[in-house]
């Protein structure tokens, strides 16, 4: 768990496929409706994005449910997306908006996580972290995520978010802080 207390430079997790902008050729491709660029495309996020709609939504039938929403956006938005900003950024940024909407309509508060990742059978470590991060605050979760499960920079949190860089830095600590109270109050 000491992945979340890091330093916050701003390079990505290890192994987190990360990019720094949009392929201008890559992009022609999908919005001409490319099959390869799709499956490429596909391929590299589909996993990023359910496993940071299964911590967001604490529901693996629910994320699923919402990874089809965010791909049909993506397949739509992508005519207008222009490329200026990363494509995980606005990949994340749709998915983001459609987990905010299934809260909006659900009208829920606070969630508690009580599924497993796993599959490898109980992880008390993850379990902890996961029931941690569901006392956060939504903004504060979804920034923690966004930054360290998923390991976008904090420039595109920001840009997922619709913060400045400083604010979203700001934020990210104090979700760390929330965070480490979390789980030193759960470990007493």
């Amino acid at each position: 768990m000491s992945k979340w207390f890091k330093g916050d430079g701003d390079h990505a997790q290890p192994g987190a496929q990360q990019s720094s902008g949009t392929d201008p050729v890559f992009l022609k491709r999908l919005q001409a409706g490319d099959e390869r660029a799709w499956e490429a495309l596909l391929q590299q996020w589909q996993q990023p994005l359910y496993r940071y709609l299964c911590y967001t939504l604490s529901d693996a039938e629910q994320a699923s449910d919402i990874l089809g929403e965010t791909l049909v956006a993506l397949v739509q938005a992508i005519q207008n997306f222009d490329g200026r900003v990363a494509l995980s950024t606005f990949i994340f940024k749709i998915a983001s908006n459609k987990t905010i909407d299934y809260w909006r309509k659900k009208k829920v508060t606070t969630r508690l996580l009580s599924w497993e990742l796993s599959v490898d059978g109980p992880n008390s470590q993850r379990l902890e972290l996961q029931e941690a991060l569901a006392t956060l605050p939504e903004e504060y979760r979804q920034a923690l995520l966004l930054r360290y499960h998923i390991g976008l920079s904090v420039t595109e949190v920001a840009e997922v978010l619709g913060k400045s860089y400083k604010a979203t830095e700001s934020l990210l600590s104090r979700g760390r802080k929330r965070l480490k109270a979390a789980l030193k109050g759960a470990s007493e």
